[in-house]
């Protein structure tokens, strides 16, 4: 996408052409405004630190955009994310590529926006600095780190992506462990747990960033190619008048403003889009030709 400064007025026409489409589908009951907005984060990137420095002001701009108390509700794990959404504990989840897929179909989830960055994602495969393979290929027979089953980024599009070099993990590798999270992973793979660990682009960026992985110690042996992942999603149920204003408030955030500009780079965007589900048909197609959509359906 175009991330000129024209970028900003287009994401707002967009942003105008959903808001409308949404109010013309609201009844009375979808009007009715709820007194507080329950947000969760997918555990992948909501850890403690991490909420209370990115995405506490983010919560709080919704609030007084929305006019509307914003609840966090905490997350154990991707899947306790999900039973939550489909129990309707939750109003709106920032869910990975596959936990909206899931959702989705499970419970006929809205998606919202996403970040400019969430159209052309990537994880890293990770290896220790003194391992003497050149390509994943010469990776066989040792061992190896995927984050958590349910993760977009540290599990189902690497599982793909390893699929087009004829490599099924289990059979290619010594032995395969799903470590939960992205940040252990990398962890994992620093501390030599595992020879090779696959995590999320942004979250190992970070963590070099903040000198909680050492360049001199861990390096990139291979990036994927992009995919799209991250989405705000709301419950079919909320308020279809909620979910404009929702839209709008994200969308008509621009680096123009100073204010505006802070709670993009504590997010990691340059701009937020409105989204489709049709985003997400290359991931759920990739699921059901791996059978992890069906298996874990099962």
């Amino acid at each position: 996408m175009d991330l000129n400064k024209g970028g900003f007025f287009f994401n707002l026409v967009l942003a105008l052409v959903f808001i409308v489409g949404f109010g013309a589908c609201s009844t009375q009951s979808d009007t009715v405004q709820p007194d507080v907005l329950r947000v969760s984060l997918e555990p992948g990137i909501s850890n403690l630190d991490d909420l209370h420095h990115s995405f506490i002001p983010l919560l709080r701009y919704l609030e007084q955009e929305l006019d509307i108390h914003v609840e966090w509700i905490p997350v154990d794990s991707y899947q306790d994310q999900l039973d939550k959404f489909h129990e309707n504990e939750l109003d709106l989840a920032l869910f990975g590529g596959y936990g909206f897929v899931k959702a989705q179909l499970r419970d006929n989830a809205d998606p919202l926006v996403m970040r400019d960055i969430d159209f052309q994602f990537t994880s890293y495969f990770l290896v220790a600095n003194d391992n003497k393979a050149s390509n994943i290929t010469e990776l066989k027979g040792q061992s190896f780190s995927f984050g958590s089953a349910l993760s977009t980024s540290g599990h189902i599009m690497p599982r793909f992506f390893l699929s087009t070099q004829d490599i099924i993990p289990e059979t290619f590798f010594s032995h395969v462990f799903f470590s939960g999270a992205h940040d252990l992973t990398a962890r994992w793979v620093q501390e030599k747990r595992v020879d090779v660990g696959v995590a999320s682009s942004l979250v190992v960026d970070q963590m070099f960033k903040e000198k909680k992985l050492s360049r001199e110690r861990v390096k990139i042996l291979w990036k994927t190619p992009p995919y799209p992942d991250y989405v705000w999603t709301a419950r079919r149920g909320l308020s279809e008048k909620v979910k404009a204003k929702i839209i709008e408030a994200f969308v008509k955030l621009s680096p123009e403003n100073r204010q505006h500009r802070k709670l993009l780079e504590l997010t990691g965007a340059n701009y937020y889009f409105p989204a489709n589900a049709d985003d997400f048909e290359p991931i759920k197609k990739i699921a059901l030709q791996l059978d992890i959509l069906k298996s874990d359906e099962e």
